[in-house]
Order: structure tokens, then sequence, then C-alpha cells
């Protein structure tokens, strides 16, 4: 009868293997990675880490919805990004980071998975194929924060939201459906506008033909019109 350590071990083990990072790692090197790893259960609105805070490691969301912000005049929160299961994030802090570079919050009931810094160090210097995937985690961390500075370089709302279905389009050849993981708030948040502006450009939208919205779904029957004038405008702040 396997103890309750190994059960938990191959729970964490299966979870890590999920992510990008770790997928197709031998479950020999899964297991070893979970020996050390830490499971943490948040609670709705419950402060993972603040920015600033020493790094203790990087993270895997196991399960629920992290948000990942900075706070602007000393309030207003700025949403960064949203992070969902099976994701990996804070590894750029495991690179050298004397402090974590934003705030995290649970939006929903969550559990991660912590890989403590040091541990993990020691098993990249042992393992340097592993280091490779570590460079190309941060490498789609870069793309998503240079994606959301060229969604704020929008000029307005609607121009932002075209370009987020655009991003989840499969291309402009077929139709396509986006779900939505998220409620319309955080959404809104994430586009820097009020989630009464949201709705009345999703009905604007469907009114038009261009998006179909069906509950949490949204059909694109066509992608390529997914295109607002300050796309193709010289200088997006005319």
């Amino acid at each position: 009868m396997k103890s309750v350590s190994t059960l938990r071990r191959a729970g964490l083990a299966a979870s890590l293997s999920q992510t990008p990072i770790f997928a197709g790692l031998p479950e020999s090197e899964l297991s070893r990675i979970s020996s050390y790893a830490r499971p943490i259960t948040l609670m709705k609105n419950e402060i993972l880490f603040r920015e600033g805070d020493p790094v203790a490691g990087f993270f895997v969301l196991r399960r629920g919805l992290i948000k990942a912000f900075r706070t602007i005049d000393g309030s207003r929160e700025q949403l960064i990004h949203l992070i969902h299961p099976g994701q990996s994030f804070a590894e750029p802090a495991v690179a050298g980071l004397p402090g974590y570079p934003a705030h995290t919050r649970a939006i929903e009931s969550s559990e991660v998975i912590l890989i403590p810094r040091d541990a993990f160090l020691d098993y990249l210097r042992q393992q340097p194929e592993l280091s490779l995937r570590m460079l190309a985690s941060l490498s789609r961390h870069l793309h998503e924060l240079v994606e959301s500075i060229e969604s704020y370089k929008l000029r307005d709302a609607e121009s932002r939201l075209l370009h987020w279905l655009r991003s989840r389009c499969r291309g402009d050849s077929a139709s396509s459906e986006i779900r939505m993981d998220i409620t319309k708030a955080l959404l809104a948040e994430e586009l820097g506008t009020r989630p009464e502006t949201l709705s009345r450009l999703l009905a604007r939208l469907q009114s038009q033909g261009v998006v179909v919205v069906k509950g949490p779904r949204l059909l694109i029957p066509d992608p390529s019109r997914l295109v607002a004038p300050s796309f193709t405008s010289s200088n997006p702040h005319d």
C-alpha cells in the first residue's frame, strides 16, 4: 500500500506534467521535483505574494484563477495578466530578481504548487535541458507582456476588444469559437475598460454580425472582420 507522501508526490507530479515547462519529463524527474515542491491553498481574494516580497520560488497553478497586477497611485490596480490552471508563473523572479515584480491574488479558491528557488536552481545545474525549457517559458511570458503592451497602445476599448478576440482565433480563414472562462468584469479589467462599456461593445458587434454571443461562448463567423480603423492608423493616438 502506497504511503500518503508517495500519493501526494504522484499527484504533484501529475499536475506538473501538464505544465509546458515540465511536460515530457520522465516520471522519475517529475517525482524528484515533486519531492521538494509544496502545494499552497488560497482562499478567494487571498494574496499569494506582493510586489517586492523576497523570492521563494516560482509557481504552477493547479486549480482556480490568479490575477497578477501592480498598483498605480498607491491604490488603483492595473491588471498585468490572468493565470489559468496548468500555467506557471513568476519564473523571471527565480532567474535573479531580489523580489517579485508584481502582486498576485486568487480570484477564486485556488491551489498553486511552489517550486522553491534554491532547490530548483540546483536541479537546473544538473539538468541543462530543463534550462532551455526555462528559457522558452521566459520567452512566452515576454511575448505575453509585449502583446499586453501592444493592446494598451490601441487608442480605444473597441480596438482592444477586437485585438483580444483576434488573438484567440485560429486564423482568418475559418470561423472560431472562444470560450469565456472569466467573468465580463475581469475581461473588462484586462481590456482597461468598464464592464458596462464591454457589454455595450459586445452588443454592437453582435448586431453587426461580427460576434455571436451564446452564454459563455463567443462565436466568430469571420475572424477577418475583427479589424478596427485604429489597427491601421499610423499613429494610434490620433
